[in-house]
């Protein structure tokens, strides 16, 4: 388990895996825990691998968030539009890789927030192929919402 500096610093040791050739850094494996670096939160039994997508760059000027489900060979990703949750405003993406449906990915990402604020977090859902996603890191601009059309649905 990283210290607290260390997880600030972000120089852990983490894990890595592959997603139709993007390489992925592992933060929180499926079932472990998540914790701030401030200790204002907590998320026990994370629902699937969670970390970042190397050598991009999202709207908080960190590396691209990920979570992996346990279907990797899937050809489909949902990237969400997290908003903050108070504020209403678009915070950064979650990128949903490896869920077997649209339905699979936002429940996971639901049940990675611990404070019961994840519906006011859920902006527009969308769903691209593995060649569209890779071509949005490439070529979009990952700072701005991703998509307005796929409005989330309770």
């Amino acid at each position: 388990m990283p210290s607290v500096a260390q997880v600030e610093a972000g120089n852990y040791k983490k894990g890595h895996k592959t997603f139709h050739g993007l390489q992925v850094s592992v933060e929180t494996k499926k079932g472990g825990t998540r914790r701030a670096t401030d200790g204002s939160w907590k998320v026990e039994d994370m629902p699937a691998d969670y970390g970042y997508i190397r050598k991009t760059e999202g709207a908080d000027g960190e590396q691209v968030d990920v979570y992996l489900g346990d279907e990797p060979e899937r050809g489909m990703v949902w990237v969400v539009d997290q908003k903050d949750a108070d504020s209403g405003k678009f915070d950064e993406h979650k990128v949903m890789a490896g869920f077997p449906s649209r339905a699979a990915a936002v429940d996971c990402c639901r049940r990675g927030f611990s404070d019961d604020r994840a519906d006011d977090r859920m902006g527009a859902v969308t769903p691209m192929t593995v060649s569209a996603f890779k071509d949005w890191l490439a070529t979009g601009d990952t700072t701005k919402p991703c998509g307005r059309r796929h409005a989330f649905e309770n």
